[in-house]
């Protein structure tokens, strides 16, 4: 069964933002080496800044779509709710 673009989108989301804390861990060990020269050091900070705004960013997105996805979710089950009170209301009607 092929998923729903909702849940590829949501798959393809967590898998950046799981890519991006594993950049954001890297980049502060390397920020914390002594031996680094300033100008990269001033580089990657800059660089780490964007990449958490960027994570950030992502997280708020994730959380916006699985909202998205517990809605699709409850509307589905109210509907198989609807049909089975109807099933059973035709049964008790109709003494079947």
């Amino acid at each position: 069964m092929k998923p729903c673009p909702l849940q590829k989108e949501i798959q393809t989301t967590s898998d950046t933002i799981a890519s991006l804390r594993e950049r954001v861990k890297r980049m502060e060990r390397n920020l914390n080496d002594p031996r680094l020269p300033e100008e990269r050091r001033r580089e990657m900070a800059l660089e780490l800044k964007e990449i958490s705004k960027l994570l950030e960013t992502n997280e708020e997105q994730l959380k916006k779509m699985h909202k998205e996805n517990s809605k699709s979710f409850a509307v589905a089950a109210c509907l198989f709710f609807i049909c089975f009170l109807v099933y059973g209301l035709y049964v008790l009607v109709n003494g079947v």
